[in-house]
């Protein structure tokens, strides 16, 4: 059984695996129940047991601490070189579960590190917050250390494309992954800087939207936006409503996009998910502790590792909502 909350507005739970939201939908003015964050299609097919932990059970939003993997791959000129550690992906918390209570109206859960970590417990909170949740994260570090931090909330697309419309508030530049897609399709050129989100370079020398999606064709894309606002919106124009994400850009000051389109081919993807990751991040891109800790190319712009102190609580507060379109 996982933990929830029902409220006039809501409902949404925590599962254990990842500290996951599960299950989140929320109503509308009109009094329809609309569901903004993504399921993984594949929860409940057999075999899933052989999956990572992180993908075993995804949904929702979990964070990231430390956010990104590692792998031994060459990264274009400018980049340092990838470290190659063997760490689980986006992070223990993501892939371990979580003890979660119900506490005074709010759904809190925690997690506690391994010994040799330099993060010793987890800690988060979600509240109703009207038509939306409130979710607060503490961080308690053993030990001095920058990491790379991000939260990880997956929304939901509709089938036909170009049926919703991305909105991500002022912003300059956009950056594409340094590592592309390979083998899942992606049309952008690799390791390029496009002045906005609406016109991004790709292979062929055209440009693309990537704030109207789902995209027409195929693709696996994550791209990098440091100094974001701190407020990003997807509105679903084909049932009118939106999705409202909103974070302190003190603390998360860089945004990821995870345009998952159908592209990743492989078992469990198979071709089927259809969701876009908004992640607020101090992160480059997703490449790890590593490369985010170094002398990269994102950390001349906005820093890329948060300072965690031992023994010093370290504490951000988030939301998530939805609300009516209006002419």
């Amino acid at each position: 059984m996982i933990p929830s909350l029902i409220w006039p507005q809501g409902e949404a739970g925590l599962q254990p695996l990842g500290g996951m939201i599960n299950g989140l939908r929320l109503r509308l003015p009109d009094g329809r129940m609309v569901e903004p964050l993504a399921t993984a299609p594949w929860i409940d097919e057999p075999n899933v047991a052989a999956l990572p932990e992180i993908l075993r059970s995804m949904r929702g939003e979990w964070p990231c601490i430390p956010f990104g993997t590692e792998g031994a791959t060459t990264l274009p000129d400018g980049w340092p070189i990838a470290a190659g550690t063997n760490v689980p992906p986006h992070g223990f918390a993501a892939n371990n579960d979580w003890t979660v209570t119900e506490n005074s109206g709010a759904l809190v859960a925690e997690i506690r590190y391994p010994d040799d970590s330099p993060i010793e417990l987890l800690r988060r909170r979600l509240r109703p917050a009207n038509a939306g949740v409130q979710l607060d994260l503490e961080v308690l570090p053993r030990r001095d250390c920058n990491l790379p931090i991000a939260l990880h909330p997956v929304l939901t697309l509709p089938q036909a494309s170009g049926t919703a419309r991305l909105n991500i508030g002022p912003h300059d530049t956009v950056w594409t992954h340094p590592l592309g897609s390979e083998p899942d399709p992606c049309p952008l050129v690799v390791d390029e800087v496009s002045p906005n989100l609406n016109g991004v370079l790709c292979r062929d020398g055209t440009e693309i939207d990537l704030t109207s999606l789902p995209l027409s064709e195929r693709a696996e894309c994550r791209v990098l936006i440091p100094n974001a606002s701190g407020r990003a919106t997807l509105e679903r124009l084909d049932e009118n409503w939106q999705t409202v994400l909103e974070w302190n850009p003190g603390d998360f000051p860089s945004l990821m996009l995870w345009i998952s389109n159908r592209g990743r081919q492989g078992f469990p993807w198979s071709g089927r998910h259809l969701a876009i990751g908004v992640e607020p991040c101090r992160a480059a891109f997703d490449l790890g502790a590593t490369i985010s800790a170094g002398p990269n190319p994102v950390a001349r712009l906005v820093p890329t590792t948060m300072e965690f102190r031992a023994g010093m609580v370290w504490h951000t507060t988030y939301t998530i909502s939805v609300n009516a379109l209006t002419n």
